[in-house]
């Protein structure tokens, strides 16, 4: 049930030409032409004793029907008007008024008819007024008051002995068939003449609420005008309506103020809905200026304001479907897009700006942008041209632990140059003591003091899980390399190294049995050819046998992650959690100016503190699983995509894609989509509009209500005019002929066009209005980042305040 906007009406009521609005309510998806022969199609032709023969449509000035219309026997009329309203609507191919003579004015003579006799009957109605507001002037107490309702009632009755018993009738049937037969373009443009024209002036000029007082007595005729005007619009003339003095200014009258009031101040729903499209076709007749006086305009917009608080709202039932009075959907998307069509004018925006009540209309208008969402999960697959090569994660547990066992066998290697050193120094002084020589004062070097710990370190999962799946002799000393670590001042207890070897190689998991203690001790040298199984006398005499030389990894491999990998630093394991290890960088390495980055390998120029901290784990995510693979792009090679994450210059490496498995899984809002297209429709789609239009219309307000702006942009500009004047001196009388000019023109933006605003309230207003904007800048996130159907993209400019 929508319709795409006709070309003639886009530029106002559309934000593009392709926007769908509600429909009209004598349109659909299909034409009525196609939407009849497919039910002719689907059912068999049906027949009525008011079908007409072929030969009574035939074309010529001597057509049975319309003779017998003109006639004036009632009989001949009776007889004519039902067998063209039957053949108006079953056969609208056929059914053309061209091909008879004069059929328009044969039809609308008793429409005329009907008019005169509302004309009569209101100016009775009009001096029955003016009588008794002449003969009583005035009216005190209580007892007159009523005995002048009663009278006034009274006066009001219509003498039915005035109209004719059968002139509505033929009235509603003549109007039914050009209503009827206005479906087709060749119909719509004869029946868009003078002498039609004529008659909706006479009708419309009707005091107001004498036609309310028709609409509610007898709506069907106004229906069928109303229907008849909105297929005959597109083939009124812009141009000649603007050019014209005559019958067309009225139609103009018609459209800027007889129709905004009815809509006003009529409650029939129906009615308003062959209202709102008029009124969104109307605005196309003076698009580049307001024409809709400003009164009636501040009331027209308050009024729809108010009702789209009203909201269509249906209860289901397990056997039947109940809707409330509130008003059907078509009838709130048609006043949506009659608030997109005003919105698009700088007029009308700015006096839906600064209209009263503007923030708590502007929270309803955010409310209905979730009108008719509802929760959905959203199921992508990925794109084929997006899957990637797989390749090791560099922030892996996996890669963590490659990088800490080389980081581990780098400085073993070094501490057992430094253990040779030690131990050669230590071999001089036995030799010295025992040829009875003079001791030189030989400082031996101390190692890895700090980094002894008096138990075993706890090993990650990964770790463990090597080691289980290992062989003997292999395995022992992987463990030794793990557990651990040289010390010129540490030796270990040979049966606390056994139970450690012991405690953790006691599980289901690996492969090998244990080895016997001498075996595992033999392999002390094999790992560590700087530490020695010896024999030790202690302070009382005792002997025992211990390992020297090496003693147990301080810490354990988690802690391991906020090892402080600084060139050069004396303890790079004293941090413990990211908290440490940030107060042990700032308070030992920042001290100094540093032009290249000192982490571990990296080399990126210029050093800065943010670069640091893309080195850093600043998060404990202990808890948290990270992948041991992804994905890199996938024209390129799997080792030059390593190559490219193992940079040293960590911002250099490239965006990973994503996996080939991975799916976009979460939840959201969805609103009605265009099936064919994608794009969003219904009530959210024309309130982002609006919201949109109001927001953009907001700013250039602001902008142009800042004269001292506007004084600085008129200077810039002439002084801009003035360097591009080849340097020739400006006549003195030209100069001063611009500058009044300029002055002018001030004037006239801070008075207005029709007449003079104090500046001050609007600022006031507009100020207002921003504030309302900012209000509801949460809401519109939460809307934008939820909605999968593409509301974010008309959001934008509504967002940012």
């Amino acid at each position: 049930m929508s319709r795409i906007i006709p070309t003639y009406q886009s530029a106002s009521s559309s934000s593009s030409s392709s926007r769908q609005i509600a429909p009209l309510p004598h349109s659909s998806t299909s034409h009525p032409q196609q939407q009849h022969q497919q039910q002719q199609q689907q059912i068999t032709k049906r027949w009525t004793s008011y079908t007409p023969n072929p030969i009574e449509l035939y074309p010529g000035p001597k057509n049975r029907l319309f003779l017998s219309l003109r006639s004036g026997i009632d009989e001949e009329i009776d007889y004519a008007l039902p067998k063209l309203v039957v053949a108006s609507y079953d056969d609208p191919d056929q059914f053309k008024l061209e091909t008879w003579v004069d059929s328009v004015s044969a039809l609308k003579e008793w429409p005329e008819k009907w008019v005169q006799y509302l004309e009569l009957q209101a100016a009775q109605v009009e001096l029955k007024e003016q009588q008794q507001r002449q003969q009583r002037p005035q009216v005190d107490s209580s007892i007159e008051k009523e005995e002048d309702e009663k009278r006034n009632l009274a006066l009001s009755i219509i003498p039915e002995w005035t109209q004719s018993p059968k002139l509505i009738d033929r009235a509603i049937n003549s109007l039914l068939v050009l209503r009827n037969s206005s479906f087709t373009s060749s119909n719509a443009k004869i029946i868009c003449r003078t002498s039609f024209l004529s008659f909706l002036n006479r009708f419309f000029n009707l005091p107001l609420n004498f036609l309310l007082e028709i609409s509610i007595k007898n709506p069907e005729p106004i229906h069928h005008i109303l229907n008849i005007l909105q297929s005959i619009f597109p083939y009124l003339k812009q141009n000649h309506l603007l050019q014209n003095e005559g019958q067309d200014i009225n139609i103009r009258f018609l459209f800027n103020q007889v129709l905004p009031k009815l809509l006003i101040h009529s409650r029939d729903q129906s009615i308003i809905q062959n209202l709102l499209p008029l009124l969104i076709m109307g605005l196309t007749i003076d698009q580049h200026k307001p024409s809709i006086p400003i009164p009636i305009l501040k009331e027209l917009i308050e009024h729809l304001l108010q009702i789209i608080i009203l909201r269509p709202t249906t209860t289901t039932t397990n056997s039947t479907t109940t809707t409330t009075n509130s008003p059907s959907p078509i009838l709130l998307d048609l006043i949506l897009d009659l608030l997109i069509s005003l919105t698009q004018n700088p007029i009308y925006s700015k006096t839906i700006l600064c209209s009263k009540g503007f923030s708590i209309h502007l929270k309803n208008l955010t409310a209905l942008l979730e009108y008719g969402s509802r929760q959905t999960q959203a199921n992508w697959e990925n794109n084929i041209n997006l899957q990637g090569k797989v390749i090791r994660n560099p922030a892996s547990d996996f890669i963590r632990n490659e990088n800490s066992q080389k980081r581990r066998k780098l400085q073993r290697e070094s501490n057992q140059k430094q253990m040779t050193e030690f131990l050669s120094l230590q071999n001089q002084q036995q030799q010295q003591q025992q040829q009875n020589l003079q001791i030189l004062p030989i400082q031996p070097p101390i190692i890895n003091v700090d980094n002894v710990g008096d138990k075993p370190p706890i090993l990650n999962k990964l770790t463990k899980e090597r080691l289980y799946n290992m062989r003997e002799p292999n395995r022992s000393i992987s463990w030794m390399h793990e557990t651990f670590v040289y010390s010129s001042t540490s030796q270990l207890l040979q049966v606390t190294f056994w139970h450690a070897y012991r405690d953790f190689f006691q599980n289901p998991s690996t492969v090998d049995p244990l080895l016997s203690a001498s075996e595992v001790i033999k392999n002390v040298t094999i790992a560590f050819p700087g530490a020695m199984a010896k024999v030790w006398t202690d302070g009382m005499g005792g002997q025992k046998f211990v390992i020297a030389g090496m003693g147990f990894r301080k810490g354990n491999d988690d802690q391991d992650r906020f090892a402080c990998l600084w060139r050069d630093c004396p303890t790079p394991f004293s941090p413990t959690n990211p908290t440490s290890l940030l107060s042990h960088i700032q308070s030992n390495h920042l001290r100094e100016t540093h032009l290249e980055c000192q982490w571990g390998n990296c080399q990126y120029r210029p050093f800065t503190l943010s670069h640091l901290l893309t080195h850093l784990p600043l998060v404990d995510n202990g808890n948290i699983h990270i992948p041991e693979v992804i994905t890199s792009d996938p024209w390129t090679s799997s080792h030059e995509a390593e190559m490219k994450l193992q940079s040293k210059i960590i911002t250099n490496r490239i965006i990973p894609n994503l996996a080939k498995p991975f799916k976009l899984n979460f939840l959201g809002s969805i609103t009605p989509i265009d099936s064919i297209n994608k794009h969003p429709i219904g009530t959210s789609f024309l309130t982002s509009l609006i919201l949109r239009n109001l927001s953009k219309s907001l700013k250039h307000e602001l902008n142009l209500i800042n004269v001292d702006l506007l004084k600085e942009k008129e200077s810039e500009k002439k002084k801009h005019l003035l360097e591009e004047r080849f340097g020739l001196p400006i006549p003195d009388s030209v100069l001063k002929e611009e500058k009044k000019e300029e002055e002018e023109s001030l004037i006239n933006l801070s008075n207005g066009q029709e007449e003079p605003e104090d500046v001050k309230l609007i600022k006031e207003q507009l100020e207002n209005a921003k504030n309302a904007f900012i209000n509801i800048q949460d809401k519109l996130q939460v809307v934008a980042e939820n909605n999968i159907s593409g509301l974010a993209i008309y959001l934008g400019d509504a967002l940012g305040w």
